[in-house]
């Protein structure tokens, strides 16, 4: 069974394995297409799931959606299959033909008086493929078009985008083109120059290259504390401050400050036996102290944190392991995050050929 026809939709999937903003992308052109004055949907079929405090579980990037675009349906509907970090057991092969009914049925009900649907892939295209339900098999059961989202520091991104592009052309998935994200801006140049023009020789085009946008990326002091499971000893009323580079202390305090002072707005990451690379870090534009195993610092480095209003975490893992772990954190568009879904909707507008995208979906506006 095909829905194909019924509402134009773009579904929007990663190129690559990186957090490179598909969430953005989706919100900020749901937003811009609404202002021309289209109806806009949203879908996703497959979430990941997040306990809620007491209520069902959820996906997030859903909740945002129903929230920024005041849709009038159950988050459950917009995200009908939720998967767990263990999903081979929580979705037997053997159901896959009732989970495809369960999409298609929510997908009927969500994009019911809508002009156009725009829909998110789950991290990469291929989950789902055990159960007939990964992006591609999805865009030909509901006649949507790909976008595909990536981000670029090499020249390895053209091949990646290719290769993909033609494993899911070869599936019978209709695919749409690109956009750039997080471009940053001594790249811009290049890839203009070079990546755009060697993909659009291979018959892919590109309908934008969204900047780096540190506000919108970032993760804020709040986020670092819950994504690491770290307790915040001080400073709580500073957790919303942005955290936009990671340094670690393992220096003598005098060449601490010189490095210190290279970067602003930086979480520093030390042990709690380190006060002087703490204080040191206090001395220069600090968002935040990370101490690592979970070693409780001493009363002086505590003071000049309250003082200064820095937050400090203590969090468990060594420092190796917290490295690791920061690396992968990104700033989240929250409900009711109204800076940063504002901030999504413009960088759409100024930097996405939106226009071109609505003629391609055949809704070009006058």
């Amino acid at each position: 069974m095909t829905l194909m026809g019924k509402v134009p939709s773009l579904y929007v999937a990663s190129a690559s394995e990186q957090s490179i903003g598909k969430t953005a992308l989706c919100l900020g052109l749901a937003l811009k297409f609404r202002e021309e004055g289209l109806k806009v949907g949203y879908f996703k079929p497959l979430g990941w799931e997040t306990a809620g405090r007491g209520k069902k579980p959820v996906d997030e990037d859903a909740a945002l959606m129903r929230h920024a675009l005041d849709l009038e349906v159950p988050a459950g509907l917009l995200a009908p299959v939720l998967l767990e970090y263990q999903y081979l057991d929580q979705y037997p092969a053997e159901r896959s033909a009732a989970l495809l009914e369960k999409v298609e049925k929510a997908y009927r009900k969500v994009s019911e008086g809508r002009e156009l649907m725009i829909l998110e892939a789950l991290h990469e295209p291929c989950l789902g493929t055990f159960m007939g339900l990964s992006a591609p098999d999805l865009a030909k059961k509901l006649g949507s078009s790909l976008l595909l989202v990536s981000t670029t520091y090499r020249d390895t991104v053209v091949d990646k985008i290719l290769f993909r592009h033609t494993c899911l052309s070869r599936g019978g998935a209709r695919c749409a083109g690109v956009v750039f994200n997080r471009v940053r801006e001594p790249l811009d140049e290049r890839v203009k120059g070079a990546v755009v023009p060697a993909l659009q020789r291979h018959g892919v085009h590109v309908w934008g290259l969204m900047p780096e946008a540190l506000p919108l990326t970032a993760p804020t002091v709040g986020e670092l504390a819950e994504t690491l499971g770290g307790r915040v000893l001080c400073g709580e009323e500073s957790l919303s401050g942005l955290v936009e580079h990671y340094l670690v202390g393992a220096m003598t305090q005098d060449s601490a400050i010189r490095y210190f002072r290279r970067a602003p707005r930086k979480a520093v990451i030390t042990g709690g036996d380190r006060p002087d690379i703490a204080l040191a870090a206090l001395e220069t534009d600090t968002s935040a102290i990370i101490l690592t195993g979970d070693l409780y610092p001493n009363v002086r480095v505590l003071a000049r944190a309250e003082e200064k209003g820095v937050p400090i975490l203590l969090v468990p893992y060594d420092t190796y392991t917290t490295v690791e772990r920061v690396r992968d954190i990104t700033g989240k568009i929250r409900v009711g995050d109204e800076k940063r879904i504002n901030l999504a909707k413009e960088l759409v507008s100024e930097h996405v050929d939106w226009r071109g995208l609505l003629s391609y979906l055949g809704l070009a506006r006058g």
